[in-house]
Protein backbone atom coordinates (compact mmCIF):
# COMPACT_ATOMS: atom_id res chain seq x y z
CA UNK A 1 0.00 0.00 0.00
CA UNK A 2 1.57 3.16 -0.66
CA UNK A 3 1.31 6.30 1.57
CA UNK A 4 0.03 9.35 -0.06
CA UNK A 5 0.89 12.60 2.20
CA UNK A 6 -1.49 15.53 1.37
CA UNK A 7 -0.44 18.95 0.36
CA UNK A 8 -0.42 20.77 3.73
CA UNK A 9 1.82 18.06 5.33
CA UNK A 10 5.05 19.31 3.15
CA UNK A 11 5.97 22.82 3.11
CA UNK A 12 4.16 23.80 -0.24
CA UNK A 13 6.12 27.46 -1.15
CA UNK A 14 9.28 25.55 -2.98
CA UNK A 15 7.04 23.04 -4.08
CA UNK A 16 4.42 24.92 -5.51
CA UNK A 17 6.64 26.44 -7.73
CA UNK A 18 8.32 23.37 -8.69
CA UNK A 19 4.84 22.40 -9.92
CA UNK A 20 4.37 26.00 -11.23
CA UNK A 21 7.24 26.05 -13.39
CA UNK A 22 7.67 22.38 -14.46
CA UNK A 23 3.54 22.12 -15.08
CA UNK A 24 3.07 18.79 -13.45
CA UNK A 25 1.30 18.03 -10.70
CA UNK A 26 3.73 16.31 -8.61
CA UNK A 27 0.76 14.75 -5.63
CA UNK A 28 -0.87 13.08 -8.64
CA UNK A 29 2.02 10.36 -8.55
CA UNK A 30 0.43 7.70 -6.84
CA UNK A 31 4.11 5.73 -6.53
CA UNK A 32 3.25 2.66 -8.59
CA UNK A 33 7.17 2.94 -9.50
CA UNK A 34 5.73 1.82 -13.36
CA UNK A 35 8.11 4.72 -14.58
CA UNK A 36 11.30 3.65 -12.97
CA UNK A 37 9.98 0.28 -13.81
CA UNK A 38 10.47 1.46 -17.53
CA UNK A 39 13.36 3.41 -17.29
CA UNK A 40 15.64 1.96 -20.40
CA UNK A 41 18.70 3.39 -18.25
CA UNK A 42 17.91 2.09 -14.90
CA UNK A 43 17.39 5.39 -13.18
CA UNK A 44 14.65 6.37 -10.28
CA UNK A 45 12.33 9.01 -11.38
CA UNK A 46 9.87 8.02 -8.96
CA UNK A 47 12.47 8.21 -5.90
CA UNK A 48 12.74 11.85 -7.19
CA UNK A 49 9.07 12.36 -7.23
CA UNK A 50 8.69 10.89 -3.67
CA UNK A 51 11.18 13.33 -2.11
CA UNK A 52 9.21 16.34 -3.66
CA UNK A 53 6.22 14.73 -2.11
CA UNK A 54 7.03 14.73 1.24
CA UNK A 55 8.95 18.44 0.88
CA UNK A 56 12.49 16.93 0.64
CA UNK A 57 13.62 18.88 -2.62
CA UNK A 58 17.54 18.93 -1.14
CA UNK A 59 18.09 15.46 -1.55
CA UNK A 60 15.69 15.48 -4.57
CA UNK A 61 18.26 17.63 -6.44
CA UNK A 62 21.22 15.27 -4.59
CA UNK A 63 19.68 12.11 -6.20
CA UNK A 64 21.78 10.94 -9.60
CA UNK A 65 18.47 10.33 -11.40
CA UNK A 66 17.80 13.87 -11.30
CA UNK A 67 21.31 14.57 -12.87
CA UNK A 68 21.40 11.80 -14.89
CA UNK A 69 18.38 11.47 -17.17
CA UNK A 70 18.46 11.04 -20.46
CA UNK A 71 15.33 12.49 -21.01
CA UNK A 72 13.89 10.34 -23.44
CA UNK A 73 10.37 10.69 -21.90
CA UNK A 74 9.62 6.91 -21.48
CA UNK A 75 8.64 7.68 -17.52
CA UNK A 76 5.69 10.41 -18.80
CA UNK A 77 4.35 8.01 -21.85
CA UNK A 78 3.83 4.91 -19.11
CA UNK A 79 2.42 7.20 -16.00
CA UNK A 80 -1.19 6.57 -15.57
CA UNK A 81 -1.45 9.86 -13.42
CA UNK A 82 0.37 12.12 -16.53
CA UNK A 83 2.75 12.85 -14.71
CA UNK A 84 6.31 14.01 -16.60
CA UNK A 85 9.09 13.20 -14.23
CA UNK A 86 11.58 14.22 -16.71
CA UNK A 87 10.40 17.35 -16.84
CA UNK A 88 10.15 18.46 -12.81
CA UNK A 89 13.71 17.11 -13.30
CA UNK A 90 14.80 19.30 -16.14
CA UNK A 91 13.87 21.87 -14.08
CA UNK A 92 15.83 20.98 -11.01
CA UNK A 93 18.99 20.80 -13.00
CA UNK A 94 18.31 24.44 -14.13
CA UNK A 95 18.03 25.52 -10.27
CA UNK A 96 21.40 27.58 -10.65
CA UNK A 97 20.71 30.18 -13.11
CA UNK A 98 16.59 29.38 -13.39
CA UNK A 99 13.34 30.68 -12.18
CA UNK A 100 13.59 28.94 -9.02
CA UNK A 101 16.82 30.44 -8.34
CA UNK A 102 15.80 33.65 -8.97
CA UNK A 103 12.84 33.18 -7.02
CA UNK A 104 15.85 32.27 -3.85
CA UNK A 105 17.63 35.10 -4.34
CA UNK A 106 14.39 37.34 -4.19
CA UNK A 107 13.63 36.18 -0.83
CA UNK A 108 10.20 34.83 -2.29
CA UNK A 109 10.47 30.90 -1.39
CA UNK A 110 12.08 31.98 2.20
CA UNK A 111 15.69 30.58 3.31
CA UNK A 112 17.22 28.50 0.29
CA UNK A 113 20.47 28.02 1.17
CA UNK A 114 20.91 24.67 1.19
CA UNK A 115 18.90 24.28 -1.87
CA UNK A 116 20.89 26.23 -3.67
CA UNK A 117 24.35 24.75 -1.82
CA UNK A 118 22.86 21.43 -3.02
CA UNK A 119 22.10 22.32 -6.34
CA UNK A 120 25.69 24.31 -6.98
CA UNK A 121 27.24 21.07 -5.57
CA UNK A 122 25.57 18.53 -8.36
CA UNK A 123 26.45 20.82 -11.15
CA UNK A 124 29.86 20.50 -10.12
CA UNK A 125 29.45 16.70 -9.86
CA UNK A 126 27.78 16.23 -13.21
CA UNK A 127 27.96 19.39 -15.16
CA UNK A 128 30.57 20.02 -17.79
CA UNK A 129 29.86 23.54 -18.90
CA UNK A 130 31.89 23.71 -21.96
CA UNK A 131 30.13 20.73 -23.65
CA UNK A 132 26.75 22.01 -22.57
CA UNK A 133 27.80 24.68 -24.21
CA UNK A 134 28.77 22.91 -27.19
CA UNK A 135 25.78 21.01 -27.80
CA UNK A 136 23.38 23.74 -27.23
CA UNK A 137 25.14 25.64 -29.90
CA UNK A 138 25.32 22.18 -32.16
CA UNK A 139 23.28 24.56 -34.86
CA UNK A 140 25.71 27.52 -35.09
CA UNK A 141 28.58 25.34 -34.97
CA UNK A 142 27.04 22.89 -37.78
CA UNK A 143 26.38 26.09 -39.90
CA UNK A 144 30.48 26.98 -40.07
CA UNK A 145 31.65 22.78 -40.17
CA UNK A 146 29.09 22.55 -43.24
CA UNK A 147 29.93 25.55 -44.76
CA UNK A 148 33.85 24.40 -44.52
CA UNK A 149 33.11 20.85 -45.53
CA UNK A 150 34.97 18.86 -46.46
CA UNK A 151 37.89 20.27 -44.48
CA UNK A 152 35.93 20.30 -40.77
CA UNK A 153 34.81 16.32 -41.77
CA UNK A 154 38.77 15.88 -41.82
CA UNK A 155 39.45 17.64 -38.82
CA UNK A 156 37.24 15.44 -36.91
CA UNK A 157 38.90 12.62 -38.20
CA UNK A 158 42.55 13.49 -37.76
CA UNK A 159 44.57 10.82 -35.33
CA UNK A 160 44.15 12.47 -32.23
CA UNK A 161 40.89 14.15 -32.58
CA UNK A 162 38.85 11.73 -30.38
CA UNK A 163 41.16 11.60 -27.79
CA UNK A 164 41.23 15.64 -27.35
CA UNK A 165 37.36 15.35 -27.51
CA UNK A 166 37.45 12.55 -24.70
CA UNK A 167 39.56 14.85 -22.56
CA UNK A 168 38.62 18.28 -23.54
CA UNK A 169 35.01 18.34 -24.16
CA UNK A 170 33.80 15.04 -22.35
CA UNK A 171 32.57 13.61 -25.64
CA UNK A 172 33.43 9.73 -25.74
CA UNK A 173 36.26 8.51 -27.61
CA UNK A 174 34.50 5.82 -29.71
CA UNK A 175 32.35 8.67 -30.70
CA UNK A 176 32.28 10.59 -33.71
CA UNK A 177 30.01 13.34 -34.80
CA UNK A 178 27.95 13.20 -38.28
CA UNK A 179 29.98 13.96 -41.05
CA UNK A 180 29.09 17.59 -42.37
CA UNK A 181 27.36 18.56 -45.60
CA UNK A 182 29.26 20.84 -48.07
CA UNK A 183 26.09 21.37 -49.93
CA UNK A 184 23.56 22.33 -47.03
CA UNK A 185 19.36 21.79 -47.45
CA UNK A 186 18.72 25.19 -48.09
CA UNK A 187 21.67 25.58 -51.28
CA UNK A 188 19.80 22.80 -52.69
CA UNK A 189 16.02 23.55 -52.12
CA UNK A 190 17.57 27.07 -53.82
CA UNK A 191 18.05 25.67 -57.11
CA UNK A 192 15.91 22.98 -57.38
CA UNK A 193 12.75 22.62 -59.61
CA UNK A 194 9.78 21.88 -57.82
CA UNK A 195 8.20 18.51 -59.30
CA UNK A 196 4.30 19.44 -58.69
CA UNK A 197 2.46 22.58 -59.33
CA UNK A 198 1.80 23.48 -56.14
CA UNK A 199 -2.14 23.65 -56.79
CA UNK A 200 -3.19 22.49 -53.52
CA UNK A 201 -1.33 25.64 -51.37
CA UNK A 202 1.47 26.09 -49.28
CA UNK A 203 3.37 23.97 -46.79
CA UNK A 204 5.73 25.22 -44.41
CA UNK A 205 8.78 22.94 -44.22
CA UNK A 206 10.31 23.34 -40.78
CA UNK A 207 14.31 22.52 -41.41
CA UNK A 208 16.22 21.20 -38.49
CA UNK A 209 19.71 21.56 -37.87
CA UNK A 210 20.19 18.67 -38.97
CA UNK A 211 18.88 18.26 -42.11
CA UNK A 212 20.36 21.36 -43.18
CA UNK A 213 23.64 20.60 -42.63
CA UNK A 214 24.19 16.67 -41.69
CA UNK A 215 21.42 14.96 -43.36
CA UNK A 216 19.85 17.23 -46.55
CA UNK A 217 18.87 14.00 -48.37
CA UNK A 218 15.86 13.91 -45.48
CA UNK A 219 15.06 17.24 -46.81
CA UNK A 220 15.41 16.36 -50.59
CA UNK A 221 13.03 13.67 -50.00
CA UNK A 222 10.22 15.12 -47.48
CA UNK A 223 10.46 18.24 -50.43
CA UNK A 224 9.53 15.55 -53.12
CA UNK A 225 7.79 13.71 -50.96
CA UNK A 226 5.28 16.85 -50.48
CA UNK A 227 5.18 18.91 -54.02
CA UNK A 228 4.16 15.29 -55.57
CA UNK A 229 1.29 15.39 -52.95
CA UNK A 230 0.29 18.87 -54.81
CA UNK A 231 1.84 21.01 -52.42
CA UNK A 232 4.10 24.51 -52.75
CA UNK A 233 6.67 23.86 -50.28
CA UNK A 234 8.22 27.09 -48.38
CA UNK A 235 11.39 26.66 -46.42
CA UNK A 236 10.70 28.21 -42.82
CA UNK A 237 12.27 31.25 -41.90
CA UNK A 238 13.29 30.04 -38.51
CA UNK A 239 15.96 29.81 -35.83
CA UNK A 240 17.06 26.40 -34.20
CA UNK A 241 14.25 25.10 -32.43
CA UNK A 242 15.67 25.43 -29.27
CA UNK A 243 15.82 21.26 -28.07
CA UNK A 244 19.66 21.03 -27.56
CA UNK A 245 19.38 24.50 -25.27
CA UNK A 246 16.16 22.46 -23.18
CA UNK A 247 18.36 19.66 -23.05
CA UNK A 248 21.34 21.14 -21.18
CA UNK A 249 19.28 23.39 -19.62
CA UNK A 250 19.31 26.99 -20.84
CA UNK A 251 15.58 27.32 -20.48
CA UNK A 252 15.70 31.54 -20.85
CA UNK A 253 17.51 30.95 -24.21
CA UNK A 254 15.34 28.20 -25.64
CA UNK A 255 12.43 30.54 -24.62
CA UNK A 256 14.39 33.23 -26.48
CA UNK A 257 14.31 31.23 -29.74
CA UNK A 258 10.39 29.68 -28.83
CA UNK A 259 9.58 33.39 -29.19
CA UNK A 260 11.26 34.16 -32.54
CA UNK A 261 9.68 31.08 -33.66
CA UNK A 262 6.13 31.73 -32.98
CA UNK A 263 5.90 35.36 -33.92
CA UNK A 264 7.54 33.75 -37.27
CA UNK A 265 5.35 30.90 -37.61
CA UNK A 266 1.91 32.69 -36.27
CA UNK A 267 0.56 34.34 -39.10
CA UNK A 268 1.07 31.14 -41.84
CA UNK A 269 -0.49 28.34 -39.29
CA UNK A 270 -3.31 31.38 -38.52
CA UNK A 271 -4.58 30.99 -41.82
CA UNK A 272 -4.52 27.20 -41.90
CA UNK A 273 -1.03 26.33 -43.19
CA UNK A 274 0.58 23.37 -41.83
CA UNK A 275 4.56 23.85 -40.50
CA UNK A 276 5.58 20.06 -41.25
CA UNK A 277 8.97 18.79 -40.11
CA UNK A 278 11.12 15.52 -40.73
CA UNK A 279 13.31 15.68 -36.74
CA UNK A 280 10.63 14.59 -33.92
CA UNK A 281 12.81 16.38 -31.10
CA UNK A 282 12.75 19.17 -33.14
CA UNK A 283 9.30 19.21 -34.56
CA UNK A 284 7.49 17.90 -31.53
CA UNK A 285 9.31 21.25 -29.62
CA UNK A 286 6.85 23.44 -31.66
CA UNK A 287 3.82 21.35 -30.55
CA UNK A 288 5.13 20.63 -26.83
CA UNK A 289 7.56 22.71 -25.08
CA UNK A 290 6.75 25.84 -26.88
CA UNK A 291 3.69 26.57 -24.71
CA UNK A 292 5.10 25.66 -21.74
CA UNK A 293 8.04 27.98 -21.96
CA UNK A 294 6.30 30.49 -23.36
CA UNK A 295 2.90 29.79 -20.52
CA UNK A 296 3.90 33.06 -18.88
CA UNK A 297 3.74 35.65 -21.62
CA UNK A 298 1.55 37.20 -23.74
CA UNK A 299 2.55 34.71 -26.75
CA UNK A 300 0.75 31.85 -24.99
CA UNK A 301 -2.19 31.99 -27.89
CA UNK A 302 -0.25 32.25 -30.43
CA UNK A 303 2.05 29.78 -29.46
CA UNK A 304 -1.07 26.91 -29.17
CA UNK A 305 -1.84 28.11 -33.02
CA UNK A 306 1.46 27.04 -34.27
CA UNK A 307 1.53 23.93 -32.03
CA UNK A 308 -1.83 22.81 -33.60
CA UNK A 309 -0.65 23.39 -37.07
CA UNK A 310 2.79 21.49 -36.56
CA UNK A 311 2.92 17.98 -37.94
CA UNK A 312 5.74 15.36 -38.35
CA UNK A 313 5.99 14.52 -42.38
CA UNK A 314 4.23 11.05 -42.03
CA UNK A 315 1.34 12.75 -39.47
CA UNK A 316 0.41 15.20 -42.71
CA UNK A 317 0.45 12.51 -44.78
CA UNK A 318 -1.28 10.20 -42.89
CA UNK A 319 -4.06 13.37 -42.44
CA UNK A 320 -4.70 13.34 -45.87
CA UNK A 321 -4.98 9.71 -46.34
CA UNK A 322 -7.44 9.85 -43.67
CA UNK A 323 -9.81 12.82 -45.73
CA UNK A 324 -9.46 10.94 -48.89
CA UNK A 325 -6.83 13.65 -50.05
CA UNK A 326 -3.08 12.05 -50.21
CA UNK A 327 -2.61 12.62 -53.78
CA UNK A 328 0.49 10.72 -53.30
CA UNK A 329 0.71 7.23 -55.18
CA UNK A 330 3.56 4.51 -54.77
CA UNK A 331 4.61 1.97 -56.87
CA UNK A 332 3.68 -1.45 -56.79
CA UNK A 333 5.74 -3.23 -54.02
CA UNK A 334 7.84 -6.28 -55.71
CA UNK A 335 7.06 -9.64 -54.40
CA UNK A 336 10.39 -10.32 -53.03
CA UNK A 337 10.18 -7.18 -50.94
CA UNK A 338 12.42 -7.20 -47.88
CA UNK A 339 10.47 -6.50 -44.93
CA UNK A 340 10.73 -2.89 -42.86
CA UNK A 341 11.45 -2.55 -39.14
CA UNK A 342 10.42 0.72 -37.78
CA UNK A 343 11.96 2.21 -34.64
CA UNK A 344 10.20 4.95 -32.96
CA UNK A 345 11.70 7.97 -31.56
CA UNK A 346 10.80 8.40 -28.06
CA UNK A 347 9.73 11.87 -28.38
CA UNK A 348 7.05 10.34 -31.32
CA UNK A 349 5.82 7.47 -29.02
CA UNK A 350 5.69 10.34 -26.51
CA UNK A 351 3.76 13.11 -28.05
CA UNK A 352 2.64 11.37 -31.83
CA UNK A 353 1.84 7.81 -32.92
CA UNK A 354 4.90 5.38 -34.18
CA UNK A 355 1.30 3.39 -35.28
CA UNK A 356 0.45 6.32 -37.92
CA UNK A 357 4.13 5.29 -39.18
CA UNK A 358 3.63 1.78 -40.06
CA UNK A 359 0.59 2.32 -41.55
CA UNK A 360 1.63 5.02 -43.87
CA UNK A 361 4.80 2.32 -44.81
CA UNK A 362 2.47 -0.13 -45.27
CA UNK A 363 0.00 1.92 -47.74
CA UNK A 364 3.53 2.66 -49.85
CA UNK A 365 4.18 -0.97 -50.05
CA UNK A 366 6.40 -1.88 -47.88
CA UNK A 367 5.54 -5.26 -45.20
CA UNK A 368 6.61 -2.82 -42.17
CA UNK A 369 6.85 -3.71 -38.28
CA UNK A 370 7.24 -2.07 -35.45
CA UNK A 371 10.53 -2.56 -33.10
CA UNK A 372 9.08 -3.55 -29.92
CA UNK A 373 11.86 -1.73 -27.75
CA UNK A 374 12.26 1.36 -25.88
CA UNK A 375 14.62 4.24 -26.08
CA UNK A 376 17.51 3.59 -28.44
CA UNK A 377 20.23 4.72 -25.32
CA UNK A 378 21.67 7.95 -27.51
CA UNK A 379 18.64 10.33 -26.40
CA UNK A 380 20.37 13.26 -28.04
CA UNK A 381 23.80 14.77 -26.97
CA UNK A 382 23.29 11.38 -24.03
CA UNK A 383 25.28 9.10 -25.69
CA UNK A 384 27.80 10.85 -26.71
CA UNK A 385 28.97 11.82 -22.93
CA UNK A 386 31.81 10.14 -21.19
CA UNK A 387 30.26 9.08 -18.21
CA UNK A 388 27.08 7.86 -20.19
CA UNK A 389 28.36 6.18 -23.02
CA UNK A 390 28.12 2.68 -21.02
CA UNK A 391 24.67 3.24 -20.15
CA UNK A 392 23.72 4.12 -23.42
CA UNK A 393 25.38 1.05 -25.10
CA UNK A 394 23.31 -0.95 -22.24
CA UNK A 395 20.16 0.90 -23.04
CA UNK A 396 20.66 0.09 -26.48
CA UNK A 397 21.37 -3.93 -26.03
CA UNK A 398 18.19 -4.04 -23.81
CA UNK A 399 15.51 -4.72 -26.33
CA UNK A 400 16.79 -2.61 -29.87
CA UNK A 401 19.78 -4.64 -30.55
CA UNK A 402 18.41 -8.03 -29.83
CA UNK A 403 15.28 -7.10 -32.03
CA UNK A 404 17.71 -5.50 -35.36
CA UNK A 405 19.90 -8.93 -34.23
CA UNK A 406 16.83 -11.04 -34.66
CA UNK A 407 15.64 -9.72 -38.33
CA UNK A 408 19.13 -9.66 -40.44
CA UNK A 409 16.92 -9.73 -44.02
CA UNK A 410 15.15 -6.44 -42.88
CA UNK A 411 15.64 -2.89 -43.51
CA UNK A 412 15.50 -0.28 -41.22
CA UNK A 413 13.61 3.18 -40.81
CA UNK A 414 13.30 5.43 -38.14
CA UNK A 415 12.49 9.42 -37.93
CA UNK A 416 15.19 10.59 -35.93
CA UNK A 417 18.95 11.49 -36.66
CA UNK A 418 20.19 9.96 -33.13
CA UNK A 419 18.51 6.96 -32.99
CA UNK A 420 20.24 6.49 -36.89
CA UNK A 421 23.42 7.10 -35.22
CA UNK A 422 23.31 4.74 -32.44
CA UNK A 423 22.17 1.74 -34.76
CA UNK A 424 25.00 2.64 -37.17
CA UNK A 425 27.33 3.05 -33.85
CA UNK A 426 26.22 -0.57 -32.14
CA UNK A 427 24.43 -2.47 -34.79
CA UNK A 428 26.39 -1.58 -37.77
CA UNK A 429 23.39 -1.18 -39.77
CA UNK A 430 22.25 1.67 -41.41
CA UNK A 431 18.93 2.84 -40.98
CA UNK A 432 17.01 5.47 -43.13
CA UNK A 433 14.35 8.34 -42.41
CA UNK A 434 11.22 7.32 -43.54
CA UNK A 435 10.73 10.49 -45.73
CA UNK A 436 13.51 8.62 -47.77
CA UNK A 437 11.81 5.32 -47.84
CA UNK A 438 8.25 6.77 -49.05
CA UNK A 439 10.57 8.95 -51.49
CA UNK A 440 11.56 5.65 -52.73
CA UNK A 441 8.64 4.00 -53.10
CA UNK A 442 6.95 6.76 -54.36
CA UNK A 443 6.06 8.13 -57.77
CA UNK A 444 7.40 11.21 -58.18
CA UNK A 445 6.32 13.22 -61.58
CA UNK A 446 9.31 14.91 -63.71
CA UNK A 447 9.89 18.45 -62.02
CA UNK A 448 8.19 21.39 -63.95
CA UNK A 449 9.82 22.72 -67.41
Amino acid sequence: MNLMLPRGSVEDGLIEAIEDYSNQNIFACNQCGKCTASCPFSFSPQQVIRLLQIGDVERAIEVDTTWECAGCLTCATVCPKNVNPARVMRLLRTVRAGPLANMVQAGQLGDGRQYMAAAAQQYRAHGRSLRSKFFANIHRISRVASATAPVSNWLLRIPGAGFAAHHVLGIHKARSLPPFASISFPAWFRQHTPVGDGHRGAVILFHDTFMDFDSPQVGVAATELIEAAGYRVELSDTVCCGRPMISKGFLDRAAEHARVNVERLYEPASKGTYVVGCEPSCLLTLRDEYPELLRKTQLLDKAAVVAQHSLLIDEFLVMLAERKELELSFKAAPDDARPLLFHGHCQQKAFASPAKTISLLNQAGYRAELVDAACCGMAGAFGYEVEHYETSKAACARMLLPALDARPDADVAVMGISCRKQIAHFAGREASHVAEMLRKAAVIPAPRA
